[in-house]
């Protein structure tokens, strides 16, 4: 059956503009995550939200940005009891079979409440600064599932040998094994070849910032998957990303012209979200544009999330 779960805050990793010339430091980058992740987090749980979701980048320009497991296994050192997720691992940027280690380890630090994301990666830019290869969509898209099969038959076990075209494992093994099992959650849109990877293979969907058309739309396309692999679209979690502007002056929330998003009073971002829930959003991964400021996140708990948890 699927999960619902409600409400999570995107910690965000990327901290602050620092060029070169007044980069303040790795001390001082800590000590600003520290306060700012603190707040937030805090804020998080006594409002009830139950999910902490990091980010998988390399890099944003001269943002300070801190590696997502390495943040994630501190984050959740210091708040236990949440549950913890990646949003989204880009499967170029570790061994499959590394990953299947990591998410076992962060299982057991966890107690069990991790979820691994994992994705096919969106950024030409990190990836090549890097040094990563990033081919063409439908060969990243047949890595995924390559990635996907040896990281499930790695937690499976005892011993795994998957053999493919891009990556391969032979007699492996992953020890300790997960003691139950792993969520994963498959992030995208992409209507042929990822809808159709997470109808055959994730617990979760983590839809891509968009519209409520756009949700409901993959949406009834991923049902669709479901039915060819002849499998029951209700075991699947549907989760939006979404970023919230709220201010009590519409005018100043903020809005871009190529991201949607969810931006106004707390009654324009009411309605608008409580239409993702109509069109079968199950779980909010939410990121507030003001960030590290915490008043748009206090707006929200205080005048929107009320009217969200009735209509639920």
């Amino acid at each position: 059956m699927t999960e619902r779960s409600g409400f999570g805050w995107i910690a965000q990793p990327a901290l602050f503009e620092t060029p070169p010339e007044t980069d303040p430091g790795a001390a001082s980058i800590a000590r600003d995550l520290v306060a700012v992740d603190d707040r937030h987090i805090a804020l998080a749980r006594e409002s009830g939200f139950d999910t902490i979701w990091v980010e998988d980048h390399m890099g944003w320009g001269d943002k300070a940005h801190l590696e997502c497991f390495s943040t994630m296994s501190w984050l959740a050192g210091r708040h236990p009891g949440l549950r913890y997720g990646t949003m989204v691992c880009g499967q170029a940027f570790r061994n499959p079979a590394y990953l299947a280690k990591l998410a076992v380890t962060m299982q057991l630090l966890t107690d069990g409440q991790f979820i691994l994301g994992i994705g096919a990666g969106n950024n030409p830019t990190e990836h090549r600064q890097f040094g990563y290869a990033f081919p063409p969509p439908r060969e990243r898209l047949a890595q995924t599932e390559e990635a996907i099969a040896i990281i499930q038959a790695l937690w499976a076990g005892p011993h795994a040998t998957v053999k493919g075209q891009h990556y391969a494992i032979e007699d492996a093994t992953v020890a300790p094994r997960p003691d139950r099992p792993i969520p994963l959650m498959i992030g995208g849109g992409g209507e042929r070849v990822t809808l159709r990877l997470v109808a055959r293979y994730a617990d979760w969907w983590c839809a891509d910032v968009g519209t409520v058309e756009a949700f409901a739309r993959k949406s009834r396309i991923l049902d669709e998957h479901c039915r060819k692999v002849g499998r029951d679209p209700a075991e699947i979690t549907r989760s939006q990303a979404t970023w919230v502007s709220v201010e009590e002056d519409s005018d100043r929330a903020i809005r871009w012209p190529d991201l949607h998003i969810v931006a106004g009073t707390p009654d324009e971002v009411t309605r608008e979200l409580l239409a993702f829930l109509d069109a079968g959003v199950q779980h909010f991964q939410l990121r507030f544009m003001d960030f590290p400021d915490t008043a748009g996140m206090e707006r929200f708990v205080s005048r929107v999330l009320p009217h969200l948890r009735d209509h639920a």
